[in-house]
């Protein structure tokens, strides 16, 4: 967004003052303006993905007036590298020169992590507990070469919304006794 005010600016669709002013504004939030990987590479591998997809035009968003954007589909690779080169040039004055603060997700907010055993582990175990209660409701579970398998091979899963043939006890909203979508007790982030 910081970026396409710089476009703007440099179309005189925004004056210096406005341009200023959602810099300003973007900078207090402590939104990222810029960041080390934005470059003129990036920008073209950018560009080329997004006339692709939109029937070669490029529909970039740039404010114009404030609290209004307009589109525009005659960018020049040369106009937007220059727009580029000018607005690192303006990030340098602003505080972590224009990077945001706690600019990235934690994947711990995402219910998504990486390396982290422990949640794969509890992961797997609930996985595994819930496959052996599958095994145990004789019927419609098909084991195949010791495997338990629900909805392989035209073999329908029975399960529905978790409730399998009275099994309510076991598996409710599908989480089998009583585990919850979550680990260590917390579910969508809270502590349960």
């Amino acid at each position: 967004m910081a970026y396409s005010a710089t476009l703007a600016n440099n179309r005189k669709l925004l004056s210096d003052e406005e341009h200023h002013r959602i810099l300003t504004l973007f900078s207090r939030a402590g939104l990222s303006m810029d960041h080390p990987q934005f470059d003129e590479d990036i920008l073209d591998k950018g560009t080329a993905a997004i006339l692709k997809t939109r029937d070669g035009k490029l529909r970039a968003a740039v404010p114009n007036p404030l609290g209004s954007c307009t589109f525009l589909n005659d960018v020049t690779v040369e106009e937007l590298n220059a727009a580029l080169r000018r607005h690192k040039e303006i990030m340098q004055g602003y505080p972590r020169n224009g990077e945001g603060l706690e600019a990235f997700v934690d994947a711990s907010d995402t219910g998504y992590t990486e390396n982290n055993q422990k949640e794969v582990e509890a992961l797997e175990a609930a996985a595994e507990k819930a496959g052996n209660l599958n095994a145990s409701m004789d019927g419609d579970s098909v084991v195949h070469g010791g495997k338990v398998m629900n909805g392989v091979n035209g073999h329908a899963n029975v399960h529905v919304n978790g409730h399998c043939h009275g099994f309510a006890d076991k598996l409710a909203n599908g989480a089998a006794q009583g585990l919850t979508n979550g680990v260590d007790g917390f579910t969508n982030g809270a502590k349960a």
